[in-house]
């Protein structure tokens, strides 16, 4: 009598196998993992078979909204904090389209409080977060003996980065990403040396850690946001206000070769004293393509796309949000804070956090209609703890890296 996987094979030769599993939709290869140990094998561990499906799936992806949840005791009195509850939220939680969330388990519960430090083809690197102020505004530093760690959320593959051979100070950016066209990939930390930059490279491939030779900008660069952006193998920062050159480019970080370069911005009809005022990101643009936000607190927020990677001429206009156009709950937030877009989509679709009130909101902006509210995450509430959170966008993957 045949056994149970002989009979899975009858006829069908190896290749063809494994030609059909490749082709299937992500949930449909989880749940086979139980037809037989010797698919389970193929599917959770072997690291071949991942980049097959990864890149034959590129195109049918499914991308959730990682989040992390921060609880905090509340201060009862001046200089006297409350106990934290025992009963807390599940630390992580993914947000699909429909805005449904789903707790997630971590291997190895987390002793610290954590921040995404980058995302790439469904792998998510966790680093230590430390507060610095009552706003409960973080910065990293460079001792990660308890956390910094890459994690496929959506199989459960954890692998441990070893520390960095560097002296204590504070990682003002960082971003991860894939070394094209390897299947490499890498974590950089950019630290703030008193005043001196330090640029410390982690290669998964080569699992080890290396300096590199820092930008010659400013001694500590001024970036807009501490996460960079991954697109085309480089990791992307926007900067203020070059006060020497008076330009605004976007630095990018090549992942192959290890070096800087500027990226010119599309060319706006605004006044200099009007750039000053506006803010410039670098969101993730699902499809791709490099991204940039200009912000103006008061008035818009505007997006554009580089259709063609490198290639300034490329930069198109995706549309445009107005303050004014936005719903009457909105409005007044937008016209107090900044807002970090977590990522956007050509048909005019974003999904951004309120910082204030640590709420992730999704609109639709039509091209002659309001801007619409299509969805609205908030965290769970826990009695005598405020909760902060954190958000990535990640794909379902079986992607993992042997050690």
């Amino acid at each position: 009598m045949l056994t149970k996987e002989e009979q899975l094979d009858v006829g069908l030769p190896e290749h063809v196998v494994l030609n059909i599993l490749c082709r299937l939709p992500f949930k449909s290869l989880i749940r086979f993992t139980c037809v037989s140990k010797r698919w389970r094998s193929l599917i959770i561990s072997d690291p071949q078979f991942a980049n097959s499906h990864f890149r034959l799936a590129a195109s049918q992806l499914r991308r959730n909204v990682l989040i992390a949840i921060h609880p905090y005791p509340i201060l009862i009195s001046e200089g006297t904090l409350g106990t934290t509850p025992t009963m807390l939220p599940s630390p992580f939680q993914s947000l699909d389209d429909n805005f449904s969330v789903k707790n997630l388990t971590f291997p190895s519960e987390p002793n610290s409080d954590i921040v995404f430090m980058g995302s790439c083809n469904g792998l998510v690197v966790l680093g230590k977060l430390y507060l610095y102020d009552e706003e409960l505004l973080g910065k990293l530093y460079s001792d990660f003996s308890d956390m910094l760690v890459i994690w496929n959320a959506s199989t459960g593959f954890v692998r441990k980065i070893p520390s960095p051979n560097c002296q204590i100070g504070m990682i003002s950016f960082y971003g991860f990403g894939q070394v094209l066209p390897s299947d490499d990939y890498k974590l950089v930390l950019i630290l703030d040396a008193g005043g001196l930059m330090e640029v410390h490279v982690f290669s998964v491939g080569a699992n080890c850690w290396k300096v590199v030779k820092a930008p010659d900008l400013l001694p500590s660069p001024i970036w807009s946001t501490a996460l960079g952006t991954y697109s085309n193998g480089a990791i992307h920062w926007a900067s203020f206000r070059n006060p020497e050159t008076f330009q605004r480019p976007v630095y990018a970080f090549d992942l192959a070769n290890e070096q800087f370069r500027e990226m010119p911005l599309p060319v706006l009809s605004h006044s200099e004293d009007d750039m000053e005022r506006i803010r410039i990101t670098t969101p993730v643009l699902v499809g791709g393509c490099l991204c940039v936000m200009f912000q103006d607190i008061d008035e818009y927020s505007e997006f554009w796309a580089m259709k063609e990677y490198g290639v300034p001429a490329s930069w198109v206009k995706l549309f445009r949000l107005n303050v004014r156009d936005l719903p009457d709950m909105l409005a007044p937030f937008f016209r107090r804070y900044y807002w970090n877009p977590i990522f956007i989509a050509e048909d005019g679709t974003f999904l951004f956090q309120m910082n204030k009130k640590e709420e992730l909101v999704r609109i639709k902006c039509y091209k002659e209609e309001k801007p619409v509210c299509t969805g609205q995450y908030s965290r769970e509430e826990v009695p005598g703890c405020r909760c902060a959170i954190d958000a990535i966008l990640y794909d379902e993957t079986l992607v993992w890296i042997p050690e």
